[in-house]
């Protein structure tokens, strides 16, 4: 074989080991946008359980027992808060556990505690209702004085103020920001079902009627 075949031979097979080296190098910079899949029923469970403790410590007089690691680990069935997260036509799939106990969100479930009997009495008298969207509406307020409907409302600011700070907290810190409304109505339908007898709710379609 000539110099000039030995050399075109040479640069040839060298322009073959940098595009395959090439393809690799960029193939491995890729990245892949993975959809993400929440079971309803598994996310319903952990804020049914977070709300469900607001009343539960209520009742007790003492702070939501979701302060307690310990406690998390014996009262929570990992079950109930995990979802998957499935790669599209992967056979693959990833286990991540759905976050209602964050440090900043049980701040914010002490602070629900503390108010909830007088958010549960005004319930009662049909002047606050649960709304779809995880916050009180004032149903009534011709039913209050003007001094008692002051207080009314500081009471349903203070309390819409810490649901939508932990809405966005649990958004967050599950790392689905652009689920925020799921996120509410799954609240909004816990927040529902531990309301007493006779509490106004409003539906998914946004019609209002009295809880059974």
């Amino acid at each position: 074989m000539s110099l000039i075949c030995q050399t075109r031979y040479a640069v040839s097979r060298y322009r073959s080991i940098l595009a395959i080296f090439g393809t690799a190098l960029i193939g491995s910079c890729v990245t892949v946008n993975v959809p993400i899949v929440f079971p309803e029923s598994s996310v319903q469970k952990a804020t049914d359980d977070f709300v469900r403790e607001i009343y539960r410590a209520k009742e007790k007089g003492k702070t939501p027992a979701a302060t307690d690691p310990a406690s998390l680990k014996k009262n929570k069935d990992p079950q109930k808060t995990q979802f998957d997260l499935f790669f599209m036509n992967s056979a693959y799939a990833i286990e991540a556990v759905f976050k209602v106990d964050s440090e900043k969100a049980v701040k914010i479930q002490h602070s629900l505690s503390s108010r909830a009997s007088e958010v549960i009495q005004q319930k009662r008298k049909g002047v606050l209702g649960e709304g779809n969207d995880g916050k009180l509406v004032l149903k009534s307020p011709e039913k209050l004085k003007e001094l008692l409907k002051k207080r009314v409302e500081k009471l349903m600011g203070d309390e819409n103020s810490d649901r939508e700070k932990l809405y966005e907290e649990v958004a967050q810190s599950n790392n689905i920001p652009g689920r925020l409304n799921d996120v509410k109505k799954s609240f909004a339908r816990s927040f529902q079902a531990e309301s007493p007898s006779g509490t106004w709710v409003q539906d998914s379609d946004g019609a209002w009627g009295q809880k059974p």
